[in-house]
């Protein structure tokens, strides 16, 4: 049976998610591209352990779980239930200082880091000395795997937020738990079933971390220090509300939603 057969006989009944994740699962199973498939013959064996991955896929387990990791900016990402898999809106965060950073030394704060995906990413892409803290001591085990694997050098802290931060930074970067009480209640199986929901809850109105880090973030910022965020949906305001003291700047994701808060230092 060729590839393209066996994908053709496994989708039927799959929804365009689930069917585009199977393609992916296929690439990375086989180590070959669609445009090969129709020539290139898939093994019992392969069959065999990926109709396993698609039974998984069909429950409603992401991909990046199934495989175990996931391709960030120019990394490769491990991903356990004890982390919030990256999303490509994080990515377009670190593309965004990845930018305006390069080839400028810099220090980096990267608050929340769960699977250590922002830190790992800037400190391999910049000229950066990068300090991480997340609460979980799972997730800071498996950043300091991806920074390993990655080659990256980053300097790992478990700690609530800047409970264990000393120094000043010209650039806090933060993807904080933003999701509200209703957002929870509503959460698609794939999100709810597998993924850490501490990395997901901001409180009752979802913005209980922006409203901590305008607080002290100050106390941590260099001259002209900027603060880049991710936020939720309709959030973008609310959360330039918060950074009054800083000068805000709202940008849109690649779907048009208002996803990042960049705040400036007036000092």
């Amino acid at each position: 049976m060729t590839i393209k057969d066996f994908f053709t006989a496994n989708n039927i009944d799959m929804d365009t998610n689930c069917a585009r994740d199977l393609a992916w699962l296929l690439v990375e199973r086989t180590k070959s591209e669609p445009i090969e498939w129709g020539a290139k013959e898939i093994t019992k064996q392969e069959q065999t352990a990926i109709k396993r991955d698609i039974a998984r896929l069909k429950k409603g387990e992401p991909l990046g779980l199934i495989l175990g990791f996931v391709p960030f900016v120019n990394c490769e990402i491990k991903v356990t239930p004890d982390v919030l898999i990256p999303r490509s809106e994080t990515e377009q965060l670190c593309d965004m200082i990845i930018t305006e950073y390069e080839g400028v030394p810099t220090r980096i704060l990267d608050l929340c880091t769960g699977s250590g995906c922002i830190a790992v990413s800037l400190a391999k892409n910049l000229d950066a000395y990068v300090l991480a803290t997340d609460i979980s001591e799972a997730a800071v085990s498996v950043a300091r795997q991806n920074a390993l694997a990655n080659f990256a050098q980053v300097d790992f802290v478990v700690g609530d937020m800047f409970e264990k931060v000393s120094g000043q930074f010209d650039i806090i970067v933060c993807n904080p738990p933003y999701l509200d009480s209703k957002e929870m209640e509503t959460l698609p199986r794939s999100v709810a079933d597998y993924e850490p929901h501490s990395a997901l809850f901001g409180g009752e109105d979802g913005l209980d971390f922006y409203r901590k880090i305008a607080q002290e973030a100050p106390a941590y910022l260099s001259a002209g220090g900027v603060i880049y965020m991710e936020v939720g949906d309709f959030q973008a305001e609310k959360v330039a509300e918060i950074f009054g003291e800083f000068d805000c700047n709202i940008v849109g994701d690649y779907y048009g939603f208002d996803r990042f808060v960049i705040a400036r230092s007036r000092k």
